[in-house]
């Protein structure tokens, strides 16, 4: 060892590694393309696709038209002009600076590969990157893939180097090490003069191995199809009751990239008032038990009314079954004297909310609190407001452990081990909820699913007012099952559930049984 610049470095002599004077090492990694995610089929999901990757080629124009040139590009793919042009003038007179990524299939990419021709300096070069079938396609959960980070260099210099592509969100973060193995490395001696070299070290790589999810592909695309037109943030989660394998999980264009399908955090509205159901099951009540449903009902100074156009016919004396049907909310919390916070929120429990579920992406099960702060927000916590919390997994969840007679647990990588999960329904439970959820679709706000091919459609519909706004926003939800397959939808802005969810439910439910 030697001391340069006061550090320390290695010499060597050829000698002792056996090797002819005057010849240098040469350092070759090798190693296997990045391993694809799998849906639960087999079918390729994410995988190397071709793009254009679109910029400017600082070595093609003059320097005094460099940013004009920049400006063009920008205004041309409608990103910010100045900011791209500030970009290229800051970096190296030999650069290529990168404005956007395009796959070669999108017909925007065309047109501004298109563009490039007429602009000095602006080129579109050929290139591979990993990619979901569609730009949306499940892109929260399977995550991106890029050049790795400073922050991620800092964090593990061992684990990375600068230029290395590694998983940056989502599943492709979760399991890079098994998605990019680990690449081989090639050490020889080499002459400089000559080219020639003898193999001094060959160390063998870990192989990258694919992913399989339990995603379905076309399940996945239907969803993302029923949501494209919805402008405010929306999910549609799919799962399979017997197994827990979540099927699709897909966000809305007005998510804006945000996973509102497994990470949002909302009241569920009357969509938990089969948690409410189950309690009052639990108290003692049948779906034909009596209960009282007033058009406002006053609880310690707040007053509580049913939806707007709520059928007259469904008011006074009836079957709790008919007042799930038309969501009555008065029914609801006129009975609350029968379900104390802990066992509504036991209730929850006993239908998967709030379980530990060890996904490998942020998700959330949900929350019930024991406890509630006062009398109105006891009441509250029976129609899914209050400070009941829930994602629209966790309303899936909800819908399939109805469907299965027992908490579900969802998983999202196919034969992941899940937790056990905790509580149970006993078969009077879980056959009284179904007879209530079938009755939304046969005699209440779920009607419009009464004539869906295949098996018979269960429901629940839901609305829960959030905010200070007057009037407050309103989200919407509508859960279902039909045979094997449990479905949540979920808008973040829109007029109720049956009208505003429940075409996007008749029209997932319909093509999924075709």
């Amino acid at each position: 060892m030697q001391v340069v610049e006061d550090e320390w470095a290695a010499t060597w002599d050829p000698a002792l590694v056996g090797v002819p004077d005057g010849r240098v090492f040469a350092v070759e990694e090798t190693g296997q393309p990045r391993a694809e995610i799998l849906d639960r089929d087999g079918e390729e999901l994410a995988t190397a696709r071709p793009v254009w990757h679109v910029g400017i080629d600082k070595t093609r124009v003059e320097a005094q038209e460099v940013e004009e040139s920049a400006r063009r590009l920008a205004e041309a793919a409608g990103t910010d002009p100045e900011g791209y042009a500030a970009s290229v003038a800051a970096a190296g007179p030999e650069a290529f600076v990168r404005l956007i990524t395009y796959r070669q299939s999108d017909e925007e990419g065309e047109r501004l590969v298109a563009a490039t021709e007429e602009i000095p300096g602006a080129v579109a070069l050929d290139a591979t990157q990993v990619l979901g079938p569609t730009r949306t396609f499940a892109q929260p959960l399977l995550g991106t893939v890029g050049e790795v980070t400073a922050e991620l260099v800092d964090s593990d210099p061992e684990r990375y180097a600068i230029g290395d592509v590694v998983g940056l969100s989502g599943l492709q973060a979760a399991f890079d090490d098994q998605l990019r193995g680990e690449p081989g490395l090639v050490v020889s001696a080499v002459d400089p003069d000559t080219g020639e070299g003898s193999e001094l070290l060959d160390r063998e790589g870990v192989e990258p191995e694919p992913l399989q999810v339990t995603l379905d592909l076309d399940l996945q695309e239907l969803a993302e199809d029923v949501l494209a037109d919805v402008g405010p943030a929306s999910a549609l989660v799919a799962l399979q009751p017997s197994t827990g394998d979540v099927l699709a999980l897909a966000n809305g264009p007005g998510s804006e990239g945000i996973s509102t399908a497994l990470a949002g955090q909302y009241p569920p509205g009357s969509t938990f008032k089969l948690a409410s159901a189950l309690a009052l099951l639990r108290a003692g009540l049948t779906p034909e038990s009596t209960v009282r449903c007033e058009p406002t009902l006053t609880v310690d100074g707040y007053e509580f009314t049913n939806v707007p156009g709520y059928p007259e016919s469904a008011l006074g004396d009836i079957p709790l079954v008919t007042a799930m049907a038309n969501s009555c909310n008065t029914a609801l919390i006129g009975e609350r004297d029968r379900i104390p916070m802990e066992e509504l929120a036991r209730a929850a429990r006993d239908l998967g909310v709030g379980a530990v579920w060890e996904m490998p992406v942020t998700a959330f099960s949900g929350s019930v609190p024991d406890e509630a702060g006062s009398q109105t927000e006891h009441a509250a916590s029976l129609i899914g407001q209050g400070s009941v919390l829930a994602s629209p997994a966790a309303m899936a969840v909800v819908a399939a452990s109805v469907a299965e007679g027992g908490p579900v647990v969802p998983r999202v990588v196919a034969g992941q081990e899940v937790p056990e999960p905790e509580g149970s329904l006993s078969t009077e439970e879980a056959e009284g909820l179904r007879t209530m959820m079938r009755a939304v679709v046969t005699d209440g706000s779920a009607s419009m699913l009464a004539d869906n091919p295949g098996e018979p459609v269960l429901a629940k519909t839901g609305t829960a007012e959030s905010g200070t706004q007057d009037p407050p926003q309103t989200h919407v939800w509508m859960v279902a099952v039909q045979g094997d397959l449990a479905v949540a939808i979920f808008v973040e802005e829109g007029e109720f559930g049956s009208t505003t969810v429940g075409p996007l439910m008749d029209a997932f439910l319909t093509e999924a049984a075709g």
